[in-house]
């Protein structure tokens, strides 16, 4: 958890790709994607409530519609569906990004794509910002292809988690999901290994560098997501 929001603290989102892998070996998916929402509630209005004013507004207003959609159709996954290919979903999901993160080249321009692309981007990172609490690396793809300041990337991302994790609180608290003692317990032990983590993220995330900081966040989701592929498999 701590590393989890370290990464967060430093680019504004991540927290849940990599955690969410890794708590799914010791929980059910459906306390841990409640448990991410206490946490991430508390991280997000930090980081978001401080960039507000460098966040871009406008390319969220065009994601939240579809995002909402999304939604809808994740949480009705999560309680309807069978868990076991809900998680090798998972694991796959986090697996490649991991892959894709190591791979991508640092020299590579900016491709600068249609506004018209948060359609599928909001839909799908909807669906599995309800159903895994991963979806801000979908958000994050999207708008490092609109935005081509790095400040103003983090700020947005930021704000987008927030706006986010509002909107899953709801449908968490729509279903009933998230009011259980164990999950509020959990969530109380964990946030001291949150905060720490995302202040140290905050603190270096001018200072360390980008390059090395991929390489580990990569590294980071390659494991988690093979580790949860193989316990499926066995």
């Amino acid at each position: 958890m701590f590393v989890a929001y370290f990464i967060f603290g430093i680019s504004g989102f991540g927290s849940s790709i990599i955690a969410v892998p890794i708590l799914v070996l010791f929980f059910p998916l459906q306390i841990v994607v409640p448990l991410m929402v206490i946490l991430d509630l508390c991280a997000a209005f930090y980081l978001g409530g401080k960039s507000y004013r460098e966040a871009d507004k406008k390319e969220l207003t065009w994601l939240f519609p579809f995002t909402f959609v999304g939604m809808v159709i994740g949480i009705t996954l999560l309680l309807n569906a069978p868990q076991k290919p809900l998680l090798i979903v998972l694991g796959v999901f986090a697996a490649a990004n991991g892959i894709r993160v190591l791979t991508r080249s640092q020299s590579k321009p900016i491709h600068i794509i249609s506004r018209y692309w948060a359609i599928p981007f909001g839909a799908i990172g909807g669906v599995f910002t309800a159903l895994y609490a991963t979806g801000g690396v979908i958000y994050a793809s999207y708008l490092s292809m609109r935005l081509d300041q790095p400040m103003r990337l983090r700020a947005t991302m930021a704000l987008a988690i927030l706006v986010l994790v509002f909107m899953r609180l709801l449908f968490m608290l729509f279903t009933g999901l998230i009011l259980h003692m164990p999950i509020l317990t959990l969530g109380l032990i964990l946030i001291p290994c949150m905060i720490a983590g995302l202040w140290l993220g905050s603190k270096a995330h001018r200072n360390l560098s980008k390059h090395r900081m991929q390489q580990t966040y990569g590294l980071i989701l390659l494991f988690a997501g093979s580790v949860l592929l193989l316990k499926q498999a066995l």
